[in-house]
């Protein structure tokens, strides 16, 4: 894999992360999902899945890491979509960096996705409670920066 796709890759996965469900299109009355918004809603659900597992449950490490796959998955489709309030801005340089934060934001996310897949795999509870707190910042940098008000 080439430098540029890798670049591409990571960016992507930053913006579909910053809003993790709602880095996107305004929600008036019953206008329909975006499809950014559509990835964030699995994205959202997968992680959210997590609280329902049962530590007990033999199968739980298993469990919890293909739903963390499953999301980081969701969050690299998102990637191919841009926020629809960045995209409403004027072209120039400031529209340019929040595109290219917005990639970076969502490539982060998922590098995140992935090392807590591997935690769960290795059944390291630390190691995937620090990432979740990762997440959860990386979640409000994104929000603060690129969700539209309601």
């Amino acid at each position: 894999m080439n430098i540029k796709r890798v670049k591409l890759f990571l960016g992507t996965i930053a913006l579909g992360f910053i809003g993790t469900a709602s880095a996107v299109a305004d929600h008036h009355g019953d206008k329909e999902k975006t499809p950014m918004q559509k990835e964030f809603k699995i994205v959202s659900s997968k992680l959210k899945y997590l609280r329902k597992l049962d530590k007990e449950d033999k199968g739980y490490y298993a469990d919890a890491a293909k739903a963390v796959r499953e999301a980081g998955a969701a969050m690299l489709r998102t990637m191919a979509y841009s926020p629809s309030m960045v995209k409403e801005m004027p072209d120039g340089d400031e529209k340019s960096i929040a595109l290219a934060d917005s990639r970076r934001l969502m490539g982060l996310t998922y590098a995140i996705l992935c090392e807590m897949e591997v935690a769960y795999l290795k059944k390291d509870d630390k190691l995937v409670r620090e990432l979740s707190k990762k997440w959860k910042g990386l979640k409000k940098e994104g929000h603060k920066k690129y969700k539209a008000d309601d």
